[in-house]
């Protein structure tokens, strides 16, 4: 039993010993200067096809923290005809808007 324990220690000491000989380097900390980083900011233009303007409220100001309900212009769209009822695949007493 004695020699298991020998060997066992022998054994981990042997592998732990090429970690205390090994040398340290001391590394050279240099100064970092944030602003010495030149940021290059790309603008792109976008263009969707159409003007965007048309479709925002008068004096619309996209900084501004409220924008009125007033100020927004609501288009209704068109009802579409799928060819069958809908009711009839829904629930009894469905309703969408309720909570």
């Amino acid at each position: 039993m004695k020699y298991k324990k020998y060997i066992s220690t022998a054994f981990l000491a042997m592998l732990l010993v090429p970690l205390f000989s090994a040398k340290t380097t001391a590394a050279t900390v240099e100064d970092f200067d944030i602003n010495a980083i030149k940021f290059i900011e790309e603008e792109s233009q976008i263009d969707l096809g159409f003007d965007t303007n048309e479709y925002l409220p008068e004096d619309f100001n996209p900084y501004q923290e409220e924008v009125p309900v007033d100020g927004i212009n609501f288009m209704e769209e068109e009802s579409i005809d799928l060819g069958f009822e809908t009711k009839n695949y829904l629930p009894q007493n469905f309703d969408p808007y309720k909570k």
